[in-house]
């Protein structure tokens, strides 16, 4: 397979070209009703216009946040604060209601392209080896996009033919039990279908495969059978994901990236199990402009700024939380021998920053409440990729946005098995310190003999750090059923540093802005859309929406 066809696999805009070259070279492929528009009978016809379809399905896989208010799901939580947009604001203080939320997914067009491609291919003039790997690729597709339903609204419609005015159009809402039923069937039969490998690296990330299959079904059944959709406790749900990942993990297929800080930075790398591919010149994003501070931004700036709560969180080098007497914190030095992961993850006063020194101290250019400057006193420099010089707006920026890594699957194993067990294995503690060895924590072993509750909030806690900005917390806190906990009555902190005469610097932690977050219990399960409650009488909405 050529660069060129490798390319035509994941990014839309070559598949655009090649499907206006395809139509102007053969007017027998144009509908007859349409210049513009090729029916379905001649696409399923057609192996290259069937491979397009295929390709332009993948796009609907959530990525990088190109419109305001960036990275939502990172600033509603207790990990950053966004300079921009009212929905993040709105989201926090509990302003959003079935006709209007910012959080809203609800796919069926999607959906009903997925149906589509399924009940099409099976006349389709291809390979049967073909016809399994590409059916394996759809469910896998159409099981992600019911699962992003289904951990928002819970149990949902499930509808697997394409719909037309002759059908039942008003169809009722599955089971929770019955939706996570579904979709983990489909990706059980989706690893069937696919091939252990593609053999190409940049395709294996870029397609599902076998092993992308039964990683998505671990964080499925970990989601099963956490808390908010297991209020009976079934503890063989545990048991379920913990082999589900453990199966993945013996694969040896991935394996973690000795260096943290380029895990979005190397494209493809071994800890990718699946991402949404870019490249520059034919699909890019605004990852690396979206979070430059203001003197050096060029159209957009500070889209995150992680509030105190985060920073707090990080332990030090040694392994032991900062509010431990024998960590070695010294708060007039804060940001000295931390988790090694810290500075790779957050922007701190006087850090070089794609080749210039920031500063956020109060009064400084890019200090805090400076205009379009950081909110927290802090900035955010994960997958930043500091040696771009093209960054622009919503543009210049290449990686890859990362859907599902190993680290993951060993924070979804280590958490099944732990709830599985009366208490922690030694594979528990195996799976948490290997993420913990590759930050550079030293010593990187947890204490022994934790119990399962201990052992939780360690996952717990390794999950806050090693996932951040990733869109995966406030997905956690829901699943846990401890975002109320967390968040409803909260007012979460900033930083102001002040530089003294001395050249020294001064700490104050003070409110970030001073309007307390709002999560009431009904906001665990999010309101079915308005206007889908208005078109379907049998669509019942959630409880107290």
């Amino acid at each position: 397979m050529t660069f060129a066809m490798k390319k035509k696999l994941y990014i839309i805009y070559i598949a655009i070209a090649l499907f206006l070259a395809l139509s102007c070279n053969d007017d027998s492929l144009l509908d007859v009703d349409s210049n513009t528009t090729i029916s379905e009978d001649k696409v399923f016809q057609d192996p290259a216009l069937i491979e397009l379809y295929l390709n332009d399905l993948y796009l609907d896989m959530p990525n990088f946040d190109f419109s305001f208010p960036f990275g939502l799901y990172d600033n509603i939580t207790d990990e950053s604060r966004s300079y921009w947009g009212d929905a993040p604001r709105n989201v926090v203080q509990g302003q959003w209601f079935p006709d209007y939320n910012p959080m809203e997914y609800w796919e069926y067009g999607s959906v009903r392209n997925t149906n589509t491609f399924l009940t099409e291919i099976e006349g389709s003039p291809i390979t049967d080896e073909e016809r399994s790997t590409f059916k394996g690729e759809v469910k896998f597709l159409r099981a992600k996009l019911y699962f992003d339903m289904i951990k928002r609204y819970g149990g949902v419609p499930i509808i697997t033919e394409p719909q037309d005015l002759s059908d039942d159009l008003f169809v009722n809402r599955e089971t929770i039990d019955g939706s996570f039923e579904f979709v983990i069937k489909e990706l059980e039969e989706a690893a069937d279908l696919l091939p252990d490998s593609y053999g190409d690296r940049s395709t294996d990330v870029a397609k599902a495969n076998k092993y992308a299959a039964k990683a998505l079904l671990g964080r499925v059944l970990l989601f099963w059978a956490s808390p908010l959709y297991n209020p009976t406790g079934d503890a063989s749900r545990w048991t379920r994901a913990a082999n589900m990942n453990k199966e993945v993990i013996d694969a040896g297929v991935y394996s973690l990236l000795p260096e943290f800080r380029n895990i979005m930075l190397e494209k493809n790398n071994q800890e990718e199990i699946i991402s949404v591919q870019f490249l520059l010149g034919s699909r890019e994003h605004g990852w690396d402009s979206w979070h430059q501070p203001d003197s050096q931004s060029k159209n957009f700036a500070v889209a995150r700024s992680p509030v105190q709560e985060f920073v707090d969180a990080f332990e030090m080098q040694n392994g032991k939380a900062i509010d431990d007497p024998a960590s070695g914190y010294d708060p007039t030095n804060p940001y000295e021998n931390r988790d090694p992961r810290f500075q790779k993850t957050v922007l701190v006063n006087g850090t070089d920053f794609f080749g210039n020194t920031i500063y956020m101290y109060v009064g400084a250019i890019d200090g805090i409440n400076e205009p379009y400057a950081t909110i927290t006193g802090y900035g955010l420099r994960k997958g930043t990729n500091e040696t771009n010089t093209t960054y622009s707006g919503a543009s210049g920026s290449d990686q890859n946005w990362i859907e599902l890594r190993f680290a993951e699957v060993l924070l979804n194993y280590a958490e099944a098995q732990n709830e599985a067990l009366g208490s922690p294995d030694q594979s528990v503690y195996d799976a948490v310190e290997r993420i913990r060895q590759r930050a550079g924590l030293n010593p990187y072993q947890l204490p022994s003999g934790l119990t399962k509750d201990e052992m939780r909030e360690k996952i717990r806690h390794e999950r806050y750090i090693e996932l951040a900005f990733e869109s995966k917390r406030y997905w956690d806190l829901r699943r846990w059923k401890i975002a109320k906990e967390v968040l409803d009555g909260k007012q979460f902190s900033a930083m102001y540093i002040t530089k003294e005469e001395d050249g020294s610097y001064a700490y104050e932690v003070k409110p970030v802005d001073g309007v307390p977050c709002v999560f009431q219990e009904k906001m665990y399960f999010m309101p079915i859309p308005q206007g889908e409650i208005e078109k379907n009488p049998n669509l019942s909405q959630n409880t107290e929406w």
